[in-house]
């Protein structure tokens, strides 16, 4: 699992840091399960979340033990306002997420819900830690205590981590017959895999995938050549392409990274 998480980091719309963001990587034992601990506090700006390949537990730190909410994998970019509020939140890998919930994820995508839903215990272990703890290290800090006492009931299932590398290696660009080929499981089996532990689709989550890894190489090096990427990435033609990273991120290219380096 850990291999997974060596090859591919989602990043978010502002890969160049944000006022108000901050994050905190995990430590060793979490690392391959946890993508980061983060907070923020925005006050006079809207922020572009995009789909980021990831699930999220957010607190709402406002001096109640509230139980937070549980955001499922987005396959849609939106703006967001938190209307001034800290924030703190967990944030998993796309196939992890089920590892440490109290029942499968089918049927979740592109929601949110009460923590408490899908992670009962484990919400009402951290609201009062959250809640009163004085700064982001303390909370984070209570987290991974609560986290890592779960880590001994943890079984990964191999045929899902095998199917996400070959995915990844694959930069989400593969037929669903491949992957049934390179996993020697059904159709049928990887969308029930898939739907329990994601809640999305094999092919919905491939598509994730390559978007997340054009716009990782855009923001990653100088030098991006879109017809390079066009045939890198699997696609037809450039307004392929184009059309495709506009409707996963509500902008051009070149809006998104003149936004990325405008916000921050």
């Amino acid at each position: 699992m850990q291999s997974l998480t060596k090859k591919y980091k989602p990043v978010l719309c502002t890969p160049f840091g944000r006022e108000g963001y901050r994050e905190i990587s995990p430590c060793a034992a979490l690392s391959p399960y946890i993508r980061c601990f983060w907070t923020e506090r925005r006050v006079s700006a809207d922020v572009l979340v995009i789909p980021d390949t990831c699930m999220d537990i957010i607190f709402r730190i406002d001096g109640t033990e509230n139980g937070g909410f549980f955001c499922a994998l987005d396959e849609n970019s939106f703006y967001s306002a938190n209307g001034g509020t800290e924030l703190f939140g967990v944030r998993f890998y796309a196939w992890t997420a089920h590892l440490f919930a109290e029942r499968d994820l089918t049927g979740s995508k592109n929601l949110a819900f009460p923590t408490e839903e899908f992670f009962g215990k484990l919400s009402a272990e951290l609201a009062p830690y959250v809640a009163y703890a004085k700064t982001f290290e303390e909370r984070t800090a209570a987290a991974e205590k609560a986290l890592l006492k779960r880590l001994d009931g943890i079984r990964a299932d191999n045929n899902l981590l095998n199917a996400v590398d070959f995915i990844i290696d694959s930069r989400g660009s593969l037929e669903i017959s491949g992957l049934c080929g390179h996993t020697a499981l059904s159709a049928r089996t990887l969308e029930r895999l898939f739907a329990a532990s994601m809640g999305i689709s094999p092919k919905a989550f491939s598509s994730l995938v390559r978007y997340q890894l054009l716009w990782q190489e855009m923001t990653g090096r100088s030098g991006f050549n879109i017809l390079d990427a066009v045939e890198k990435y699997g696609y037809a033609d450039q307004p392929h392409l184009l059309n495709d990273f506009r409707r996963r991120h509500l902008m051009t290219p070149k809006q998104a990274l003149d936004y990325a380096k405008r916000i921050g």
